[in-house]
């Protein structure tokens, strides 16, 4: 029995040593291992310092570090390590909370107090091994936080410390410093003087989002600006603190942000920045189809995504998504092919988007835009910077932006024909020539064949005169015809048209082009008057004649200046030279002159009027007394001195007529005496008519009524309007222009557009059937559109005419895709697939089409393109090796089979923990060589012992000694349990690829805002986590203890259940309690 406990105690022993086997180093200078708890931490000064330490694989995992920092500081620290191992860095408060973590799978690592108040506080540092046996480099900086204590304030600063690096961030592009695309705030510096800017790169992971915030508590003004990798700015934030941006659309690209601080402030200034990142996988910007290309159209106009739109005078409809913060611009383009033209339609939600649509040539120059219609309508032949801008041939840019809102958008592109009859003109250019586009037999006319069609061409006949000043437009041998005689002057021997060549003038000094500037030739002989002697051809030579320019004269008797043979009074005695020819005196001798008894230059022998009392003598009573010369009554007396000149017995003063016997009264002051006058008043009617209508023959101011004027008075008129109806059968008697009112509305049928009165015009009832006199006879019209059903072409006014819409009188509904009888609005699964329309867009297949249905690994009704977990294995297609198979999920040999079906063999193990395994090996030498020789031993002195009087037979029997009781398998097993090291990567990181045999073990809890969510961090897949050790109604310490498997329940408090480990609910001290199986 006691040589049983010697060798139990030996083999004790040896595990023991091999599990606190120490690693020797000399960690931070202190000569030996740095502790592996907080409460076994190496103290450290509170001063800036370089350090350096060791981790293994085996028995030294973790070191920690103890600093107690001064008041108003703050820490950064940083470790790099060789590419042959990785490690990881933590900084905890005084209770071992986490302040900041650092899981890179890089050489580098760094943490800093991220604003945390640590000043006058203790922190651990703690360098944790996730692989690999190296020395790694451990920097501390220690920065002032300024009075409050925290990490702002404008302080000493930390100018080259930017982001915990202990360097200062690039100045420009170029040189930005690189941060990783996970949660991160950190500390920086800038100083107006020599450190202004502050650039960060980040590499976005596909399909995420990011959001930065900058913070500072000093006076200085920064601001924050963030550019694409070509160095164009995206986004600004510069007038407010702290400054925020958001970029939603830039995954799988490189960002930078610039941290300026702008104005004349001076000194240094502490900013605080951080970085939130949003997976967007789902998100409609990163999941886009636009114009079936598989992705989001170009947002650069000068590269365009290219659209096959091959179909003329077809309606090429294609979708898109765009969005005003997400997806600005979506930028088209397709060639038009020769002899057409191009329009596009685009549609869209108008209640969540509006789009603004612009056509452009392919030197970016608007042919059209479209921006406050729905659907917006572009064409070649629109009114943009070239209206009706002919572009067959070209490559046609089509740009759709978002100007509010976001969401999907249709396109529908046309071709269209420029040419409709071929006959080589363009359809705009012949209605422009007043040529017929649809008749290839009429084209425009086109004089000198410049390809300009008169109508339009200002020089027809290509002389380079324009029309308007061109008096022979349609010649180009002349353009002028001054003297307007239809000969060009080019072919015109006289251009002014004024009887003289154009030489001739030109030799008398005259103007060829002046039809008023002509040579002087007074008697028109051809012979210009400064060679001509009788200059007026009268036969009298201009040195004789009087009158040398006037053919008509040559002498003057009386000297007057007046020709003889114009004067008519040629010896200028008063009488005309006629005259005293006729009264037989001379009138060439001014002193004979003829008898003039009234002196009014006619001798009496030709005066008519000898009296001079203006009455010819024949009808003069008294031709030789001026004063009389008529004798009405033929009394002797004249009528001058006679008081009753007609002899009526009526003095002339009250006679309106004393020259006439039987008339001396005038009513109406017509000049008709009124006994013979018709219409005594002269109002129109007849004295007969008068009577007859009992109005007053001699008063203007009596007259009849005559409505329609036809001058038979209204008292004895039949149709007094005069419209050809009897006033008993007309329903307007005084109304020419009516005499009918069928709906007795008081409006007459003519005039009336609604004789019936049943609210339809009386135009529109004959088309629909309908009779437009009886008020009971009313068109059909479902859609009460006013348009009736007969010739109304869509009755239920849906857009879809009746011939196309399968419920012609629903206007909720024109489509029925899998005729099911309800309309495609209505029905949710449009094709009868099983599967909802709106599933099928989010999962990209169509809604219209059975045969499209979305792929669904699992079954679970959730498209693969959705699922998070495709086979259905509770593991996420990221952390999955086999996202695809319902029955596996790792593969840690790498062998390309799951572990579930082809379980790790002892020789996998050992591969992948070659240090442990070596260490296992070497104690199971140790423990079967001291195996041995405590048997050797043992076996000596019971050999001894049996010699003394026991037989072979007892010492085989003995239970103590009997090789069946040496289990070295089983102490194997044992120490290769308690040697197995773990990690802090393996507690809480996801991230990194699993290298060693998964083990869940306690998680410390994050501090809020600092930590991954652990929400996004599945349970691991069973089988994989350690045993429940939770019963019913028991209570574990922390959320680290509950049982795997389970999924969390946000309620208050918050619960935690899942198949098979029952219900579990969280306490006041953050513990949790079990409430049901």
């Amino acid at each position: 029995m006691d040589s049983q406990k010697r060798i139990s105690i030996l083999v004790s022993i040896l595990m023991l040593s091999m599990l606190a086997m120490p690693v020797l180093g000399n960690d931070a200078g202190t000569g030996g291992d740095a502790g592996n708890t907080t409460s076994t931490a190496t103290p450290l000064p509170a001063t800036n310092g370089t350090y350096y330490g060791n981790l293994t694989s085996s028995s030294d995992t973790s070191d920690y570090y103890l600093i107690n920092m001064s008041s108003n500081t703050g820490i950064a620290v940083e470790i790099t390590y060789p590419s042959s191992a990785d490690f990881d860095l933590a900084l905890l408060d005084s209770g071992g909370g986490y302040i900041d973590l650092s899981t890179n799978s890089g050489t580098t690592d760094d943490v800093t107090s991220n604003g945390t108040s640590v000043g006058g506080n203790s922190v651990y540092i703690w360098v944790d091994h996730y692989s690999g046996t190296a020395q790694y480099t451990m920097q501390i900086w220690i920065f002032s936080t300024g009075s409050s204590g925290g990490g702002g304030g404008a302080g000493n600063g930390t100018n080259g410390h930017d982001a915990g690096t202990g360097t200062d961030a690039g100045n420009s592009q170029a040189s930005a410093m690189l941060i990783n695309s996970t949660n991160v705030s950190f500390w920086g510096d800038v100083t107006y003087s020599t450190d202004t800017d502050d650039y960060y790169k980040v590499s976005m992971p596909a399909y995420f989002g990011v959001s930065s915030s900058l913070s500072w508590n000093s006076t200085a003004d920064l601001d924050l600006e963030v550019y694409d990798s070509s160095g164009t700015m995206i986004t600004y934030s510069w007038f407010s603190n702290p400054e925020t941006v958001t970029v939603n659309n830039y995954g799988g690209s490189d960002l930078f942000f610039r941290v300026f601080a702008y104005g004349t402030n001076t000194g240094s200034h502490d900013y605080f920045l951080s970085f939130t990142f949003d997976n967007m996988t789902n998100a409609p910007v990163n999941n886009q189809d636009d114009a079936g290309t598989g992705g989001d159209a170009s947002n650069d106009y000068l590269n365009p995504t290219i659209l096959n739109v091959s179909s003329v005078a077809v309606n090429n409809t294609f979708s898109g998504w765009g969005s005003l913060d997400d997806d600005l611009n979506d930028n088209y383009q397709t060639n038009v092919p020769m002899g057409h033209g191009i329009r596009v339609s685009v549609w869209f939600n108008s209640s969540v988007s509006d789009f603004q649509v612009i056509l452009a040539d392919d030197q970016a120059n608007t042919i059209d835009y479209s921006s406050a219609n729905n659907p917006e309508l572009v064409t070649s032949n629109g009114s943009g910077t070239y209206p009706g801008m002919i572009v067959e041939g070209m490559d046609i840019l089509l740009q759709v932006r978002a100007t509010s809102g976001g969401g999907y958008y249709g396109m529908s592109w046309w071709f269209f024909t420029l040419d409709t009859d071929g006959d080589s003109f363009y359809d705009t250019v012949e209605v422009e020539c007043g040529s017929d586009p649809e008749d290839n037999y009429s084209v425009p006319l086109d004089t000198d064949s410049d390809g300009i069609c008169d109508t339009l061409d200002s020089d027809d006949d290509g002389d380079y005169v324009e029309d308007a000043n061109d008096t022979f437009p349609l010649d180009a041998s002349e353009w002028e015809d001054t003297d307007n005689d239809n000969i060009g002057n080019n072919a015109d021997s006289d251009d002014d048209g004024d009887g003289f060549s154009d030489n001739d003038e030109i030799a008398c000094g005259s103007d060829p082009l002046d039809g008023w500037n002509q040579p002087s030739d007074f008697d028109s002989d051809g012979i210009c008057d400064l060679q001509d002697s009788d200059d007026d051809n009268d036969g009298y030579d201009d040195e004789i004649d009087a009158f040398p320019m006037d053919d008509s004269e040559w002498a003057d008797t009386d000297n007057n200046g007046v020709g003889d043979n114009s004067d008519t009074d040629d010896d200028g005695d008063g009488y005309s030279d006629n005259l005293e020819s006729s009264c037989d005196s001379d009138p060439l001798d001014s002193f004979n002159v003829p008898s003039d008894l009234d002196m009014d230059g006619t001798c009496d022998l030709m005066d008519n009027d000898m009296d001079g009392d203006n009455y010819p003598n024949d009808n003069d009573a008294f031709p030789t007394d001026s004063q009389e010369w008529l004798d009405t009554d033929n009394d002797g007396f004249g009528n001058n001195m006679d008081i009753d000149d007609d002899g009526d017995s009526v003095s002339d003063n009250y006679d309106a007529f004393p020259l006439d016997f039987n008339e001396w009264a005038d009513n109406d002051n017509d000049g008709l005496g009124d006994n013979g006058d018709p219409d005594d008043d002269n109002d129109g009617w007849s004295d007969s008519d008068e009577t007859s209508c009992s109005t007053n023959s001699l008063s203007s101011q009596s007259v009849p009524s005559d409505f329609d004027e036809d001058m038979v008075c209204d008292i004895v008129d039949t149709d007094d309007d005069g419209d050809g109806v009897l006033d008993e059968n007309d329903a307007f008697p005084m109304d020419n222009a009516e005499w009918e009112d069928t709906d007795s509305d008081g409006i007459g049928n003519n005039f009336d557009d609604d004789d019936d009165g049943d609210a339809w015009f009386d135009i529109y009832e004959p088309n629909c059937g309908t009779d437009p006199l009886d008020g009971a006879s009313i068109p059909l019209d479902f859609d009460a559109d006013w348009v009736c059903d007969l010739v109304d072409d869509d009755d239920d006014n849906d857009g879809v005419t009746d011939v196309d819409d399968p419920f012609p009188k629903n206007p909720d509904e024109s489509l029925d895709t899998d005729s099911d009888g309800i309309g495609n609005n209505a029905d949710n699964d449009d094709d009868n697939d099983g599967w909802t329309d709106n599933t099928e867009s989010l999962c990209f297949t169509s809604s219209l089409s059975s045969n499209s249905v979305p792929e669904d690994t699992d079954g679970d009704k959730t498209c693969d393109v959705n699922d998070p977990d495709i086979d259905g294995d509770n593991i996420v297609n990221e952390l999955d090796a086999f996202p695809l198979d319902g029955n596996e999920w790792t593969d840690r040999n790498n062998d390309g089979k799951g572990d579930n079906a082809y379980p790790l063999s002892i020789t996998d193990k050992m591969s992948l923990n070659p240090i442990p395994t070596f260490l296992i090996l070497l104690t199971i030498m140790a423990l079967i060589g001291g195996a041995i020789l405590v048997y050797t031993n043992q076996q000596k002195s019971t050999k001894s012992n049996l010699h003394k009087g026991t037989d072979m037979t007892s010492y085989m029997e003995n239970e103590t000694y009997s090789d069946e009781n040496l289990d070295t398998e089983e102490i194997i097993d044992e120490i290769s349990e308690q040697s197995e090291p773990v990690s802090l990567e393996s507690e809480i990181s996801t991230e990194k690829e699993i290298e060693t045999e998964a083990v869940v073990t306690n998680i410390p809890p994050p501090p809020p805002g600092f930590a991954p969510d652990m929400g996004s961090v599945p349970p691991p897949p069973p089988g994989f986590g350690p045993p429940s050790t939770a019963k019913s109604n028991e209570i574990v310490s922390s959320w680290e203890s509950l049982p795997p498997g389970g999924e969390y329940t946000e309620t208050d408090p918050l619960r935690y259940s899942g198949l098979g480990i029952g219900t579990w609910e969280e306490r006041d001290d953050e513990s949790w309690e079990k409430i049901s199986e």
